[in-house]
């Protein structure tokens, strides 16, 4: 019986897995025009009372990572996955370039959002014209000269391999007196701070907290810890280009049960709390993004660090502590995710369809 007999069959009998085997069979065979087909049948047979969602998403996950460019494009297009462990637009970006996608990609927000993939991944798209279309971030098609190289998912056709990066070394610290609270000048820096990790709290098991203080980021930390009966702390001074990718990392990720939001959503949060923290966005007003130079001078002039309680979180976290020595301010974030809702876990950040 060949393949599309066998589609038909186990269509009209609902038969989730042997669907599932089938996508296996078309990646093997590459028979792309057959999967197309699945993930589109298999979106339409609630009509006939089958739930086949989770083999249309998978189809549609791996025609995004697998199929040539015009198949890839068009699963984008589509944009009809559920609960796949990363935006479609990611997975494609992950392994083709953008000239292979560009031709059948759309007209809108999600030829946008792949553009913005590709160049997360250092491709220079300089000089790229949208079409008039929506571009839902708004950053330069090409890194600026202080960007790091962002940290990327391994995507592969059954899972998302996203690891909590490590720590490195942190150092023990004397705790100083929590600085005094910070007013309205600091509450666009909060606001960027928690919006690194909102996936994890608004979609998963997490949960943030953050601070704004008169003071250094030492001060932070103490204020934030306030009252948790923690006696110490540990510190390490991080480099620029090792935060800045700490934020992207975190606003990309979905944390322990959350959609993955993608790399680009990560550049874009890391963008956008440099400016948040440096006052960047009261003087930029209504225009966005400020200069590329402006952000990385800016970025320069921040000091960093992470730190945690005398021991470090398992699962997802985030311990992040900012200085603007400027203005005498700084603000604090933690934040964790676990994978089981009932205590934590040390497994990688994995996502798996």
């Amino acid at each position: 019986m060949s393949r599309r007999a066998d589609l038909d069959r186990l269509l009209d009998q609902g038969d989730l897995d042997g669907l599932v085997r089938i996508v296996d069979d078309c990646c093997d065979a590459d028979d792309w025009d057959l999967l197309e087909v699945l993930a589109t049948r298999c979106r339409g047979a609630v009509e006939r009372g089958h739930q086949l969602w989770p083999a249309a998403d998978h189809a549609e996950h791996r025609l995004a990572l697998e199929a040539p460019g015009p198949f890839a494009a068009r699963a984008v297009a589509r944009d009809s996955t559920r609960f796949g462990p990363a935006p479609l637009a990611e997975v494609a970006a992950s392994s083709h370039s953008w000239a292979d996608l560009a031709d059948d990609l759309p007209i809108g927000p999600l030829r946008a959002m792949v553009a913005h993939e590709r160049v997360a991944r250092g491709e220079d798209l300089t000089g790229l014209d949208l079409a008039g279309g929506a571009d839902p971030l708004g950053l330069p098609f090409r890194l600026a000269a202080w960007e790091p190289d962002y940290r990327v998912p391994t995507i592969g056709p059954y899972a998302v391999e996203d690891l909590v990066p490590a720590p490195g070394p942190l150092v023990p610290t004397e705790m100083p007196a929590p600085g005094a609270a910070a007013g309205h000048e600091a509450a666009d820096g909060l606001d960027a701070l928690r919006a690194l990790v909102r996936a994890w709290v608004e979609e998963s098991n997490g949960s943030s907290r953050a601070i704004a203080v008169r003071g250094d980021g030492g001060e932070a930390v103490a204020a934030l810890l306030a009252g948790s009966g923690a006696g110490g702390m540990r510190v390490r001074m991080l480099p620029t280009d090792d935060a800045i990718s700490l934020m992207a990392w975190a606003g990309a990720s979905g944390g322990a049960h959350g959609r993955r939001r993608g790399a680009a959503r990560g550049r874009f949060e890391a963008w956008w709390c440099l400016a948040a923290v440096g006052g960047l966005l009261q003087e930029a007003g209504d225009t966005w993004p400020p200069g590329a130079d402006e952000v990385g001078d800016l970025a320069g002039e921040l000091r960093w660090w992470q730190w945690d309680a005398g021991s470090v979180p398992l699962g997802w976290h985030l311990n992040l502590a900012v200085e603007d020595p400027a203005d005498g301010l700084a603000w604090a974030l933690v934040a964790t995710d676990v994978r089981d809702a009932g205590g934590p876990s040390d497994v990688p950040a994995r996502s798996r369809i």
